[in-house]
């Protein structure tokens, strides 16, 4: 059963509630006896969308040449699903499928987007060949997806159960858009924004550009910019559509609203001049439109650059600018080599920054980054990379930065931040202490601890540092932190053997001072009576250069 109504006639809320539908203004589309593109909105109550996840079964195949993509999860995933064909006609059927995929990106702004789609095509098998009312209204046929014309009373308006669309489309690896073609020649189509879906009559010459222009509406959430089929005069608000305004072209720079930043522009690619031509959304007067004679007021013509704005934006909204780069959320040592991958639109590579410690890497903006070239030292660093696709088919720069720009970070710590040097001095628990730095090496994260290992279990030490490495005998081992020696309290190893030292680097022994560059060795010293000798051991050293 489709799911329409006719104007005015409602299913009580609550029945909508549990089918999780909701309000919808689906566009429709046709010719008048001049051949002028008309059409309108209706209501209709259709699914939210994302609430349809279940899947009525059927084979499904990745259309070329879209099969080459670095990530396939980032992409555009477009599934064609189609209506009224029976199993014989499924040749036919994904000709016109194949013709459509190929030739929808041939114009702006999918031309220079194509590599960020995937195509798919559903093969949904019809016990009757045809769609409902076509080509006499009163024809009913039995349709897997229940397609067809006079839909809420309008020759034209080719409508779908979207329920069952979307069932049939959950056979592709992801849904993103929806396009439904029905099998038939007769002119007809729709847009349902809310639900990222479009309809087309597949065998009607036409039918490219009226995907194209269904999908100006479903993706691009653009307006008809055609004047004809509402009031002579627009008396509502503001559109909410971005091609569409009550403001005339003053009133609109006045007010830093709509297309203002296109205002004067002039593309012959792009339908030409930019400002406000009257007569837009089924109206004459009161209601503007970007350009003069772009696609969504006649088929084969460009869309305007406002247009072409929206729909790259909406793009964006379902694709990351970074496919892929080194894994973030590990901490790395310094030696690696960090690559990042962009998408990449036809002509119009993104541009790539890397930063160190959010100040711009000079030179760095290839796909590749060696951490041993930054010269980091011992000093933990946060290194960046922003990717943005500046094209010039964009001009709001809030929206960029939202939706085209991307940015990952990594944190390095490099290992020469802690060094242990010394050597090993045996003694009664086993071949020697060792000790460890836990935390940061920053003086401004001050988060350093030491950690000493297989010494006597519970007995007395004394964490310790020194200014200046040495190598001088003491008791059973070495000390080899020397110059100015400053002393942390006393402290007892646990059963283990393991002792600890949070190291308060605001507030030292002794008042000392580290500075950032400045380099402290530490040492653990600890009573060891069964060890013989003098009674008492060393660790070895661990060696810290200090960063900011």
């Amino acid at each position: 059963m489709r799911l329409v109504m006719s104007a005015g006639v409602w299913v009580l809320l609550g029945i909508a509630q549990a089918q999780d539908l909701h309000r919808e203004q689906v566009y429709w589309d046709t010719l008048d006896a001049n051949g002028n593109l008309t059409g309108g909105r209706v209501d209709m109550l259709t699914p939210v969308k994302g609430s349809v996840t279940s899947v009525q079964p059927a084979l499904v195949t990745t259309l070329t040449p879209f099969l080459v993509a670095p990530n396939p999860a980032n992409r555009v995933d477009l599934v064609i699903v189609g209506d009224g064909y029976q199993s014989a006609q499924l040749g036919t059927y994904a000709t016109q499928a194949a013709g459509i995929a190929t030739n929808f990106f041939n114009k702006e702004p999918y031309l220079t987007y194509k590599p960020l789609f995937l195509v798919h095509r559903v093969d949904v098998v019809s016990v009757d060949s045809g769609v409902d009312n076509d080509p006499a209204q009163g024809i009913q046929r039995n349709t897997a997806l229940d397609m067809g014309y006079w839909c809420n009373g309008i020759d034209r308006l080719l409508c779908v159960d979207v329920t069952k669309a979307y069932q049939f489309a959950n056979n592709a690896p992801d849904v993103d858009l929806v396009l439904a073609l029905a099998n038939s020649s007769t002119y007809g189509g729709a847009g349902y924004p809310s639900n990222d879906l479009a309809t087309s009559a597949a065998g009607n010459g036409a039918a490219l550009e009226i995907v194209r222009h269904e999908f100006g509406h479903a993706l691009g959430n653009l307006a008809d910019e055609y004047d004809y089929g509402g009031p002579a005069t627009y008396t509502g608000g503001e559109p909410g559509a971005p091609n569409s305004s009550k403001l005339t072209s003053s009133a609109m720079l006045a007010a830093l609203a709509k297309w203002y930043r296109w205002l004067g522009i002039n593309n012959a690619a792009f339908d030409g001049l930019v400002s406000t031509f009257e007569g837009s959304s089924y109206s004459q007067f009161g209601v503007y439109r970007p350009t003069n004679n772009s696609l969504m007021r006649s088929l084969d013509r460009p869309f305007n650059l406002p247009s072409a704005e929206s729909i790259i934006i909406e793009i964006y909204k379902l694709v990351d600018p970074i496919d892929d780069s080194t894994p973030t959320g590990v901490t790395l040592n310094g030696s690696e080599t960090l690559f990042v991958t962009p998408v990449a639109p036809t002509g119009n590579p993104l541009a790539i920054q890397w930063y160190l410690n959010g100040n711009p890497i000079v030179g760095a903006t290839g796909t590749t980054l060696s951490l041993p070239s930054l010269s980091l030292g011992a000093c933990a660093a946060i290194v960046s990379v922003t990717v943005v696709d500046n094209t010039t088919m964009v001009k709001d720069e809030t929206k960029r930065a939202q939706f085209m720009t991307e940015s990952r970070s990594w944190s390095i710590l490099p290992s020469s931040a802690f060094t242990t040097l010394c050597p090993l001095s045996p003694n009664s628990a086993g071949p020697g202490a060792s000790i460890q730095g836990l935390g940061s090496n920053s003086l401004a994260a001050n988060s350093l601890q030491l950690l000493a290992i297989n010494c006597p279990p519970q007995v007395n030490g004394i964490f310790f540092f020194g200014t200046t490495q040495t190598q001088t005998p003491l008791g059973n081992g070495v000390r080899c932190a020397g110059g100015s020696i400053f002393r942390f309290p006393i402290t007892q190893t646990n059963l283990f053997g393991d002792a600890t030292q949070t190291v308060n680097l605001q507030s030292l022994p002794g008042g000392a001072i580290i500075q950032p560059g400045d380099t402290r060795f530490f040492q653990f010293w600890f009573r060891d009576i069964p060890g013989g000798g003098s009674g008492t051991n060393l660790s070895n050293t661990l060696r810290v250069q200090f960063c900011p």
